[in-house]
């Protein structure tokens, strides 16, 4: 159906119609010509065949009078009052070509060039009596239907065929090359490299089309340069006041986690405890889009030779989340090799990635309940697992963790407030250092995070104790 429904298939068609339309104006001019010769060139010798001695013999004798011409030809008599000739073997009259005559038309004729008679004449030889109107009738030349239809049809599809050929030249190829320039440039407009423009100068309406996309494409790249430079200098306002924020929640973290740990105040403990979750909260989330804006911006976190011991992230996060932990009454359990677990990330990011995950995990835990993180490496890999025994995502939710702005529905009810930023912010770190992220139910309840990546084996370690190889940290109590 795109077929006819394409300019070139409708500009060839209406080609074909207008050669069509060519032929039967030809014609009708063919017949028009024919009209005006026998008018012209075979009235005189009509005149001059039936002349007075005829007339005499045809009003003498009208019941038998005919004269035969050339060619098959023949001419006979009527009378005007009856219209009707006497003799029996006469052809009846034209009546539309008397019609004619009696108009005041000399010597009207009619080529019948589809019938047995090649045309048809009538004039005037007297005022009245039998032979007062004669009218000749000739036939074509033998085979000339045949011939005329040959001739009308091989008319038609030189006619159709130069019609179509010129519509194609003169209209079809340098319209669709011209379309096809629109289209491309209007595929493009907007984009920042491959534009280009049609190019088309010309004073019509694609013309016109050529240069409204041109300035489009521009009106738009111009609205996106404005834009992006308001993106970029809202991230560095972001990452800015991230930054200035990161020191004073800090130290009010501290604040509150010691004024927590000295009260003997149950209901001005549960305050604390609120305010300390809430900041817990301010911090990851003033972290994260400082991190956010500088991924953003284009920042690699495992660019140059960027090194981070892993143990040494686990052990930092462990002990600044302890006291956040205890406060929710949730037993935190870190175990790690005591080698160092070297991989190619950079320290802050590695460990706002550890943050995210282990603060996840307290901040939907239930009181009473578990979260472990376990550091566990190979010979050229390392294992990072974080598991809760909280409630959890539902199977159908688990895809989707990691992506921008979800939340689970459990997460919702428990903490109206998140943003769902920390676990995409870790699967992004995580995709650019080539770590596998991956999350899955622990039975019958709790969320079992892994990340899995390649270890840096060709950097000395610092001197370690011999013989234990892993050390197992219980900080709830500390």
């Amino acid at each position: 159906m795109r077929l006819w429904r394409g300019l070139g298939t409708r500009i060839v068609f209406s080609s074909v119609l207008c050669g069509l339309l060519g032929i039967v104006v030809a014609w009708l001019l063919i017949r028009h010509t024919a009209r005006e010769t026998m008018q012209v060139g075979f009235a005189p010798y009509m005149h001059r065949t039936f002349d007075a001695a005829q007339l005499r013999r045809c009003e003498a004798a009208p019941e038998s009078w005919a004269i035969e011409v050339g060619n098959g030809g023949r001419l006979d008599a009527y009378d005007v009052a009856t219209l009707r000739s006497r003799n029996p073997k006469s052809p009846p009259l034209d009546e539309a070509l008397y019609a004619k005559l009696k108009s005041g038309e000399f010597a009207p004729a009619q080529p019948r060039l589809g019938s047995d008679r090649g045309g048809t004449m009538v004039i005037r030889a007297a005022e009245q009596g039998p032979c007062s109107l004669i009218q000749a009738t000739w036939p074509p030349r033998a085979s000339w239907r045949r011939h005329l239809l040959y001739l009308m049809l091989a008319g038609a599809v030189i006619v159709m065929a130069l019609a179509a050929a010129l519509g194609v030249l003169a209209v079809v190829v340098p319209l669709t090359r011209r379309i096809d320039r629109l289209r491309a440039a209007a595929g493009r407009v907007g984009s920042t490299s491959d534009y280009a423009s049609a190019g088309d100068s010309k004073s019509d309406e694609l013309g016109e089309l050529s240069a409204i996309l041109d300035d489009a494409h521009e009106r738009i790249r111009a609205d996106a340069a404005m834009l992006e430079d308001r993106q970029k200098a809202l991230e560095r306002y972001l990452t800015d006041v991230a930054h200035d924020l990161k020191t004073p929640i800090a130290s009010l973290q501290i604040a509150l986690e010691q004024a927590a740990h000295r009260s003997r105040d149950a209901t001005l403990d549960e305050i604390l405890k609120g305010s300390l979750k809430d900041v817990v909260y301010l911090s990851a989330l003033t972290s994260n889009l400082r991190l956010a804006c500088q991924l953003r911006d284009g920042w690699d976190p495992a660019a140059g030779d960027a090194t981070v011991d892993l143990g040494e992230v686990v052990e930092r996060v462990a002990l600044r989340v302890r006291y956040f932990a205890k406060s929710r009454s949730i037993q935190l359990d870190v175990a790690r090799p005591d080698a160092p677990v070297l991989a190619r990330c950079y320290s802050t990011a590695a460990e706002q990635v550890v943050t995210n995950l282990v603060e996840n995990a307290v901040s939907y835990g239930d009181p009473g309940g578990h979260v472990a993180v376990v550091l566990e490496s190979q010979a050229d890999r390392f294992t990072l697992e974080v598991v809760d025994d909280g409630p959890g995502v539902l199977p159908s939710e688990l895809p989707r963790l990691g992506e921008r702005t979800f939340r689970s529905d459990e997460a919702r009810q428990r903490e109206p407030n998140g943003s769902g930023l920390g676990l995409a912010i870790s699967s992004e770190v995580c995709s650019h250092c080539d770590w596998a992220l991956s999350f899955s139910r622990e039975e019958p309840r709790g969320l079992h995070v892994t990340i899995k990546g390649e270890r840096i084996s060709n950097v000395e370690p610092a001197a370690r104790p011999s013989g234990a190889t892993q050390r197992f940290l219980n900080t709830a109590g500390t």
